[in-house]
């Protein structure tokens, strides 16, 4: 061949240049043998132990805002001191050493003291009596692991001054389960503990700040019931990977807006890949995907209205009030607040209570007659009482009612100064006193013999017509899953059994009626507005948390008519003047919400709450209003369970929110004054 006859010349460099070649050939071929038939089995164990976790990453919460944009619901770090196992594992086999040369130690003493009971030495046989077994040898590691990881917290515990015990099953647990994780041990540190530990303890093997994002409701225990609560839920969601080897902790809204928007507020989860060893500590990570944060939620509640709401609550009934309150726009639907009494802590259900005020809230809730849980503005059922008058008295001027006839109530021959009414033979109490009533004196005196002769003589199927076109008996479709539906009879009802007995009963709030606070706004928001009938909105929009990036925002359109009354304006305008004298007569029992510059048209109530035994065991009592009298905007609601009177009770509640309802129109002109003259 060519080349092997050049090669034959006498050509040093040629051979010099074929002598490397060959060199560098068997050179590779040494290599190449070496790694696959020499270090296979090598490179095949180091495969196998390794392997890959992955880690499901949570979103940021979206926000919840009030209709000015002020937070009622956020995020906010929270740090927890967590030991790192994987930079402990050499201080691990450490101790598991120790361990097992002590163990050892012991072993040979046991084997030398039989062999010195017996006289002899020990046969093979009976020396694997005293071998370690592998439960034991388990045991062992567990143990020296525990020490290792009790030595470091007690190292932390002494230079931040606070105690941390590590509880021996929940770190065994962990290590079986989540050993790429780091285990807290001491969750939600103060700034002082954060700095102390910075200060002290940083760069500690093993031991370091872990940061989680918790949510916040800065402003406490406002509007708790209407944002309602989290629960620990680290489950996949729609359009997510199902399958993780680990998930950090996350939550889902049970009830509230937290619920009803909870895949807007929730975001889309991250995924983040660990390579770990064959032991499980975490070697190298890296994320596949970075969550992505949830939508802000902004609601048409009006802060300040909420708070006054609640704070009167408080200072007229006190902290544990079973009442609510509704404030809502007249003009379309708008619920400016939603404020039901008792509260309870939302931080009581993700776990972010000290153990002192976590026992306070368990002994609260176990009261039945307290619930805290329940949003009594929404959720319960109430006998409207004489607030429901309102549409017995427009049912009755419908059908031709003359309110200025005068119809004579006559006196309890068992009570003195009470009126009385018969139906049959059925006595019926009056709170008011004999005499002769119109239409306006009647409701300024909330007159059971009036409204029930009324009633009889418009007929129920009338009355039935009309609080249909309320909506009463329907559902307001709120997005929070603390609304029920209440009760008022169908047409089909009163056409079985029904007796006037009954009718008298409904003419009067009582019988086979119940509502809640948020219907009764929605029926007064109704007789202000002049016949409309809205849905109730609580959401504005949904926006995203960043406002710098373009996304769609999702827009709830105010003012979506639900029905129409189809009543005559002079129908509502007598029912007007009504209420009015039910807060500015000398005898109007609503007299005590007045607000000097705000004229206010109310009516109070109270109903009986009977038990099984047709007992009187409770009382119910309202104040329902809408304000200003001249060009209404505002209706107020507020109920007290267990409260005196109506005027007594609730009407001061509603003072206090319709005083800050002043003020803020008062302000309000005054700065847009201000501005129209620069």
């Amino acid at each position: 061949m060519l080349v092997f006859d050049e090669l034959k010349k006498n050509e040093p460099h040629l051979r010099l240049v074929a002598v490397g070649l060959v060199a560098g050939l068997c050179i590779l071929l040494a290599g190449l043998w070496w790694v696959q038939v020499v270090s296979a089995r090598e490179y095949q164990e180091h495969l196998t132990t390794q392997s890959f976790r992955t880690i499901r990453l949570p979103a940021v919460r979206g926000k919840i805002l009030d209709r000015e944009g002020r937070v009622l619901a956020e995020n906010r770090p929270r740090y927890n001191l967590s030991l790192y196992l994987d930079d402990l594992h050499r201080q691990f086999d450490a101790a598991y050493s120790e361990l097992l040369k002590s163990a050892r130690v012991a072993q040979k003493q046991r084997i030398a003291a039989a062999e010195k009971r017996l006289d002899r030495s020990l046969t093979k046989a009976e020396r694997k009596q005293f071998a370690f077994k592998p439960e034991q040898l388990q045991a062992m590691r567990e143990a020296a692991r525990l020490r290792v990881a009790s030595a470091v917290a007690a190292g932390v515990s002494q230079k931040i001054g606070e105690p941390l015990a590590i509880d021996a099953a929940q770190f065994k647990r962990h290590y079986a389960t989540r050993l790429a994780l780091p285990f807290p041990v001491l969750k939600n540190l103060t700034p002082a503990q954060m700095a102390r530990f910075q200060e002290s303890f940083a760069g500690g093997l093993g031991v370091d700040l872990d940061l989680q994002s918790v949510r916040d409701y800065p402003l406490g225990l406002t509007a708790t019931h209407l944002l309602g609560y989290l629960t620990r839920d680290d489950k996949s969601t729609e359009g997510e990977e199902p399958f993780y080897s680990y998930r950090l902790p996350d939550y889902r809204g049970v009830v509230g807006v937290e619920a009803g928007f909870d895949a807007q507020l929730r975001g889309r989860a991250g995924a983040e890949s660990v390579l770990v060893n064959n032991l499980g500590y975490r070697m190298s990570e890296n994320i596949w995907s970075q969550p992505e944060p949830g939508q802000n939620l902004v609601l048409t509640i009006d802060l300040d209205l909420q708070r006054a709401a609640e704070a009167s609550l408080a200072k007229h009934q006190g902290p544990d009030a079973r009442a609510a309150v509704v404030v809502m726009d007249v003009r379309n639907g708008d619920v400016l607040a939603l404020a039901s009494s008792p509260t309870i802590n939302p931080l009581y259900f993700t776990g972010g209570l000290a153990p002192e005020e976590k026992r306070r809230e368990d002994a609260r809730r176990t009261d039945m007659k307290l619930r805290p849980e329940i949003n009594r503005a929404t959720q319960e059922n109430y006998a409207p009482g004489s607030i429901f008058k309102v549409i017995i008295g427009l049912a009755a001027l419908e059908a031709g009612l003359n309110p200025d006839k005068l119809y004579d109530v006559q006196a309890d021959p068992t009570r003195a100064g009470k009126g009385c009414v018969y139906v049959g033979r059925r006595k019926i109490d009056d709170t008011a006193p004999p005499g002769e009533y119109n239409f306006k004196r009647a409701i300024v005196r909330s007159s059971n013999s009036y409204f029930i002769q009324a009633g009889l003589q418009t007929g129920i199927n009338r009355i039935i017509a009309l609080a249909e076109k309320f909506q009463l008996g329907e559902k307001g479709s709120l997005p929070t899953r603390q609304e029920t539906a209440g009760n008022l009879p169908s047409f089909e009802r009163v056409r079985e059994g029904w007796s006037d007995g009954d009718t008298a009963n409904l003419c009067i709030g009582q019988g086979e009626i119940s509502v809640t606070p948020l219907q009764m706004a929605v029926v007064y928001s109704t007789i202000a507005n002049g016949g409309t009938v809205y849905w109730p909105r609580l959401v504005s929009r949904i926006e995203s948390q960043d406002s710098l990036r373009r996304e769609v925002v999702t827009n709830f359109p105010a003012g979506l008519v639900r029905d129409r009354l189809g009543v005559s304006g002079r129908s509502l305008r007598i029912l007007h003047n009504a209420m009015l004298a039910e807060t500015e007569d000398t005898e109007g029992t609503g007299r005590a919400a007045v607000v000097p510059g705000l004229r206010i048209c109310g009516k109070t109530g109270t109903a009986q709450v009977m038990d099984e035994h047709n007992r009187i065991v409770d009382h119910t009592t309202w104040f329902a209003s809408f304000a200003p009298y001249e060009s209404p905007h505002y209706a107020v609601v507020v109920m007290v369970e267990g409260g005196s009177s109506g005027g007594g009770t609730c009407a001061p509640i509603a003072h206090d929110v319709y005083e800050t309802i002043f003020q803020k129109q008062t302000s309000g002109a005054a700065k847009a004054l201000v501005t129209a003259m620069n």
